[in-house]
């Protein structure tokens, strides 16, 4: 930082402001009173010299007084000539109404005449006559000589007292009031020049006691202003760049205190607010993710019912157009074996043409059961929903796939575990479902192992949860993406065309309900079963919130 520029950021700070004009004000008070100080002690001074000079001159003019009573106006002159030489007396002299000086100290005076219009003579003869008393108040006056300096002026009137008239001396009558004026005259030259050491002794006092009075000054505005300003400008500063867990440490119980606390109490809600917004975000990225997923299963399953849908009604009309030709096959294969058992001889010929006949009749069979498959796929029929109890329906599944478990070395293990398992569901078509997930998890397990069925509560009150479970070979994620698709299977035995699954989501949606898996190559499969407990219940709430409608839970 240039030095400019460190004395602009320096000066436009409060606490340097507020050190100047305390500083600046405080020296123009001072100055005002040293001032103001001066004069009023200077007038003081000069009040005090003038009456000093009343009493010199009221005793000066009675000693005059005697003196001239007795007519001896030698020793009269000569006391005055002692007194003029004395330090500080500018002139003593005595003149008449006219302005003629009768006498002075300064010779040289003595015989001329004063003009009555100077600034000594113009508080008595300002009027056109001159004042036959002159005024207690103005028998002094200051006036600056030729030379520069004041000079202080007493008069005193030497009135014609009946004393002065009647002695045998007096050359006045008794008319005349006033004989003459006593004008004593007193430098104040070093008086000025006492006062003016004083006043710049005053104004240099006041000057050290500014500059003390500065620096306690600025001290008090460092520690008072600038230290704490700068604590709360570095915390918004830290806080601006992002340091929440910032503090002000200012124990003050003034306005900066009350400030700091202040702002003490918004970073810390600063810092709520922030970590909220973070918790909010990663809450919300959760939700996004979750709604996401929800979203492309909800895509899936839409395209898998419209794809269910088009291929149903595509089952329909092939499983339609060759149920006829396959009972007339199946019938005339067993017909024809009939025969050949009656007109055939024994032989070889016998065996082969019954051993044909056999196959086309199982052949024909097997093409029947596809058909009707295809028929109960494409029907869908509608659910006919009463009140059961899930438990017993699984139970009864379980013993249905009994036998086959037995073949295979499969370990049932069955968990029921609902307090309340009473459901509204088609008790065959989810007998059906049940079969048909509990046959597929069996034939994953050629070797053996072990096929879980559980029942427990889901995360809503409404639904009931179906967990079948093995510990087969497991499924890619890209076979379980179309696992619940028609004619989709990974058997390799020519048994069955894939319907066994899209049939069990046929069954599932038709109850208002869901189904998903979750597998992996060599770790099983658990499929998912999200049942309501009242499709209607779950239907007309779906409808009244596709409506916009509230929904009663």
């Amino acid at each position: 930082m240039s030095v400019p520029t460190r004395l602009r950021s320096i000066t436009s700070t409060l606490s340097f402001r507020l050190f100047v004009v305390i500083s600046v004000s405080t020296l123009v008070l001072f100055a005002a009173y040293v001032v103001v100080s001066g004069r009023i002690q200077a007038a003081a001074i000069e009040q005090q010299i003038k009456t000093e000079a009343y009493r010199s001159s009221d005793f000066l003019r009675q000693s005059l007084f005697q003196n001239m009573l007795g007519d001896e106006r030698a020793h009269t002159y000569q006391l005055m000539r002692i007194i003029g030489a004395e330090p500080g007396v500018e002139a003593i002299r005595i003149y008449n109404k006219q302005g003629l000086i009768r006498f002075s100290s300064d010779e040289a005076e003595t015989g001329t005449s004063v003009n009555l219009r100077a600034e000594a003579c113009y508080g008595c003869h300002s009027s056109a006559e001159p004042l036959n008393a002159v005024p207690t108040d103005e028998r002094a006056r200051i006036y600056r000589k030729e030379a520069g300096y004041r000079v202080l002026g007493l008069i005193n009137a030497i009135r014609n007292e009946e004393r002065c008239w009647n002695a045998a001396c007096h050359a006045h009558t008794a008319d005349q009031s006033i004989l003459g004026v006593l004008d004593v005259q007193m430098s104040m030259q070093a008086l000025d020049a006492a006062a003016n050491r004083a006043q710049i002794q005053a104004l240099g006092l006041a000057a050290a006691a500014v500059l003390l009075i500065a620096c306690l000054v600025g001290l008090i505005v460092f520690r008072a202003v600038h230290v704490p300003t700068g604590k709360l400008l570095r915390g918004t500063e830290q806080l601006r760049a992002g340091q929440l867990d910032v503090t002000i440490d200012l124990d003050r119980a003034d306005e900066l205190g009350e400030l700091a606390a202040s702002f003490n109490r918004m970073a810390r809600s600063v810092r709520r607010a922030d970590a909220e917004v973070r918790s909010w975000s990663a809450t919300l990225e959760e939700r996004v993710q979750e709604k996401t997923a929800e979203l492309e299963q909800m895509n899936q399953q839409m395209i898998r019912v419209d794809r269910t849908a088009s291929l149903g009604r595509m089952a329909a009309t092939v499983a339609h157009e060759l149920n006829n030709p396959l009972s007339g096959i199946l019938t005339y294969s067993k017909l024809l074996q009939r025969r050949v058992r009656q007109h055939v001889p024994e032989g070889g010929a016998r065996a082969q043409m019954l051993e044909n006949l056999d196959l086309i009749r199982s052949e024909s069979l097997r093409c029947g059961n596809i058909v009707r498959d295809l028929l109960t796929y494409a029907r869908g029929r509608s659910a006919e929903l009463a009140l059961a109890h899930l438990h017993e329906l699984v139970e009864q599944a379980v013993r249905l796939i009994a036998h086959h478990t037995q073949l295979r070395n499969v370990t049932p293990v069955v968990e029921l575990t609902l307090e309340d398992d009473e459901i509204v569901c088609d008790r065959e078509q989810l007998v059906q479902a049940l079969l048909a997930l509990l046959v597929n998890a069996v034939e994953a397990m050629p070797d053996g192992g072990t096929l879980t069925v559980r029942t427990a509560s889901a995360r809503h009150a409404d639904e009931v949860l179906i967990l079948v479970g093995d510990t087969g070979v497991g499924m890619s994620a890209d076979v379980q993406n179309h696992i619940f698709d028609p004619f989709f299977s990974t058997k390799r035995e020519t048994k069955g065309v894939g319907l066994g699954l899209a049939v069990v989501y046929g069954i599932v949606q038709r109850h208002e309900g869901e189904i998903g898996v979750e597998s992996a190559p060599g770790k099983g499969a658990r499929f998912t079963l999200h049942l309501p407990r009242d499709p209607a219940v779950r239907a007309r709430n779906r409808s009244q919130l596709a409506t916009g409608r509230a929904v009663d839970v």
